[in-house]
């Protein structure tokens, strides 16, 4: 059994999830909504909690990202 396009498929979607993980990070540091980007870049453990939040915010949007493309993909 050939699994290269559905590994192609995962990773593509779960990638898209990912970068979008990244706009949001961004986004998050540049307006720095109730002061949560200073306190992301001052802390004393300063690349850590920058990048949990991004790992899990990545996670959350790589598994939505994925189910809605099964999701539209089976609505054909």
């Amino acid at each position: 059994m050939n699994d290269a396009p559905r590994l192609r498929f995962y990773l593509s979607h779960v990638g898209i999830g990912m970068a979008l993980s990244a706009v949001l990070m961004a986004a998050i540091l540049w307006a720095d909504p109730l002061g949560l980007g200073g306190l992301l870049l001052r802390s004393s453990e300063h690349p850590l909690p920058l990048l949990l939040l991004w790992f899990f915010c990545a996670l959350t949007f790589g598994s939505v990202q994925l189910g809605v493309a099964i999701m539209l993909r089976f609505e054909r």
